[in-house]
């Protein structure tokens, strides 16, 4: 999310007094859905969604009264996946996997103020799509119909332009106008699994 806390600095530096920054896109959880399928007894296939969210917050208080920004990313995912399993037992298996995802961004950027009586609000909302990838290793733990297990991995994010969405305009640096922001969901993640089988 480096453009996005880029673009939180510039935000701050339009106030006449400095804020003080609560946070600034920290590590997010994600949460997941899916169905798969087993294909035989090393190769998995399946379909899935997945939504995550994180951003940036920055206040100033004082007895004449307070102001706030506010930065929201939201993520939907829609993607297909598959797991090759290399070491496997009657009660575990450890695979590599693989995911390709259509990512939608959401973005939503709001600010408030209130001095001496008066005050406003404003949000902003843009949106982005961009195909996304993740590689890594999953263990799975079987029991009798269902399956407990780990996965990590790291995901590529191939970025997409941030556009508002009522106008299409784009969200361009405030440093660099010819540039268009994005926002970058690539990192390092695990994930916690579970697994209800109807038939394996």
């Amino acid at each position: 999310m480096e453009d996005m806390k880029h673009y939180q600095e510039q935000l701050l530096s339009l106030w006449p007094v400095e804020l003080y920054i609560t946070s600034s896109f920290p590590s997010y959880i994600m949460a997941s859905a899916g169905i798969l399928r087993q294909i035989n007894p090393m190769f998995k296939i399946g379909a899935g969604y997945s939504y995550t969210s994180t951003g940036a917050r920055a206040n100033y208080t004082d007895y004449s009264g307070e102001i706030s920004t506010d930065i929201l990313a939201h993520s939907h995912c829609l993607g297909i996946f598959a797991s090759y399993s290399f070491l496997n037992g009657d009660r575990y298996d450890l695979s590599v996997f693989g995911r390709v995802d259509l990512n939608m961004t959401l973005l939503n950027v709001s600010h408030s103020w209130y001095i001496l009586g008066y005050g406003d609000r404003g949000n902003f909302e843009y949106i982005s799509f961009s195909p996304a990838g993740t590689a890594g290793l999953e263990f799975m733990f079987h029991l009798r119909g269902y399956s407990l297990g780990l996965e990590g991995g790291y995901l590529g994010d191939l970025k997409g332009d941030l556009k508002e969405r009522e106008t299409d305009t784009p969200l361009n640096d405030p440093d660099q106008s010819d540039r268009v922001l994005t926002a970058d969901w690539t990192g390092w993640r695990a994930q916690l699994k579970a697994v209800i089988w109807l038939e394996r």
